[in-house]
């Protein structure tokens, strides 16, 4: 059976074979968010390293973390508006559950990341021991931003291979 699918058309031709296809705008609007994504994190991460260090740049880390969690919540937007998780669904319904369950889980991480941008705003730089604290919070966010985000590419990735026969 032959599956076309595009997220801007979003529903199936069917035939002989199946084929996942992504649009050309999508791809680019979510190269370019990760891109966004990622700036921010390299401008972030040097700066949160050491408690003394963020402190001295208390502020700075604060507009990127406000930054951050705006960018991240048009991440997620760009994720669920333009379909990719029912794509894969579509192609591989053995991966639906694996699918709802990362969707549901960007409520809670845009959820963290809120917290810890409001967070930081309330904490003074000169309180080292809560800007200890905050980073380790901060951290942790990350390692489970960065799990979330790997397991999104291996559900892509592995409908792609199912689609392309490459899953056995």
């Amino acid at each position: 059976m032959e599956r076309s699918i595009s997220p801007i058309v979003g529903r199936t031709i069917s035939d002989t074979k199946r084929r996942l296809s992504v649009n050309a705008a999508f791809l680019k609007d979510i190269k370019d968010d990760n891109r966004e994504l990622k700036c921010l994190i390299d401008k972030l991460d040097p700066l949160a390293e050491h408690a003394q260090t963020a402190a001295n740049h208390w502020p700075e880390i604060t507009a990127l973390l406000g930054d951050f969690r705006d960018q991240l919540a048009l991440h997620f937007s760009l994720e669920e508006a333009f379909g990719y998780f029912e794509e894969a669904i579509e192609v591989a319904p053995q991966m639906s559950i694996t699918a709802e369950q990362l969707r549901g889980e960007h409520t809670g991480l845009f959820e963290s990341i809120r917290e810890l941008a409001d967070k930081a705003s309330e904490i003074s730089p000169d309180q080292i021991e809560k800007v200890s604290t905050f980073l380790t919070r901060l951290k942790q966010f990350r390692h489970t931003l960065e799990q979330h985000e790997e397991a999104e590419v291996n559900l892509i990735l592995e409908s792609f291979g199912d689609d392309l026969g490459n899953g056995d």
